[in-house]
């Protein structure tokens, strides 16, 4: 069996308290979690990134017998402010003990301002040894990383060893309208990937709809074997942000009520097991 961290995010559990996010996924049997603050996903402020708080939610991390690998806390690199939201959560994430901080890019008409803050935060990136994993967006348009290759190119263009990749698998196909040949599309960013989020997601008549992993559209099965040539310490995270509509196929809706905990039980228990399955596979 792989000794790949598998790291379940927190935004599955939007809608209850952290704490009972990382009890539910200590519980499940994962050995890593990791924090989301994504707007649109989960609810959260500035606040949240103090350090403060960042110990605090270390030490629940730490009682519950978890670890880290990486944190989830998407900005638009692009906007004018991202500077001093970037620096606040570098430093968050190394107070956690992450080793990768996830977060989106920005769009194409912003690629100047985009480098320009990844350049500052470079000396931050160093201090804290912490990576930046820059994801492609599952839903809008004129992104500045539109797939896997997309992001290859940028973090070539780049050439630091601190920025890097987070392929959202999932959110490239429906970022592409299912209209992306993935695997090719997974083979041109193996090269720049620094961390994986496994989500999936269905096709429903005119709308997506999120799934437990394996349950979807995806095909994890026939991609497993070329995930697996990414280097051991790479983390695949399960993302499964199942509170999410996307009616339409437009942006993505949070419905009114969050999960029911056993809801959120089956689907962590399905999808670590598909997981696992996977794995046992591909080691076979």
């Amino acid at each position: 069996m792989t000794s790949r961290p598998f790291p379940v995010s927190t935004a599955l559990f939007d809608g209850h308290p952290m704490a009972l996010a990382i009890d539910e996924i200590a519980r499940a049997g994962a050995t890593h979690v990791e924090p989301a603050f994504i707007h649109g996903y989960v609810d959260f402020d500035e606040t949240a990134f103090a350090d403060p708080a960042a110990d605090t939610l270390a030490r629940r991390v730490c009682d519950a017998g978890l670890a880290v690998a990486g944190v989830s806390a998407h900005i638009d690199l692009g906007e004018p402010d991202a500077g001093a939201l970037l620096a606040r959560r570098i430093r968050f994430a190394s107070r956690l003990g992450a080793r990768v901080l996830i977060t989106n890019g920005g769009r194409t008409d912003r690629q100047g301002a985009v480098l320009a803050t990844i350049a500052d935060a470079l000396p931050a990136l160093q201090a804290a040894g912490v990576v930046l994993a820059l994801e492609n967006p599952g839903h809008g348009s004129g992104a500045l990383i539109g797939c896997g290759r997309d992001g290859a190119a940028l973090v070539a263009e780049i050439g630091d060893p601190l920025v890097r990749m987070n392929l959202d698998v999932g959110n490239a196909v429906t970022y592409a309208g299912g209209r992306l040949d993935l695997a090719a599309d997974v083979t041109a960013a193996l090269p720049a990937i620094a961390h994986v989020h496994l989500k999936d997601v269905a096709t429903a008549g005119p709308d997506y709809v999120f799934t437990a992993l394996g349950d979807g559209d995806v095909g994890y099965g026939r991609l497993w074997p070329l995930l697996q040539t990414l280097p051991s310490h790479v983390p695949f995270a399960l993302e499964l942000p199942l509170r999410l509509d996307r009616p339409g196929r437009a942006d993505p809706v949070r419905r009114a009520r969050a999960l029911p905990i056993d809801a959120i039980r089956a689907a962590l228990a399905l999808s670590l097991a598909r997981v696992a399955a996977w794995n046992d596979a591909a080691d076979g």
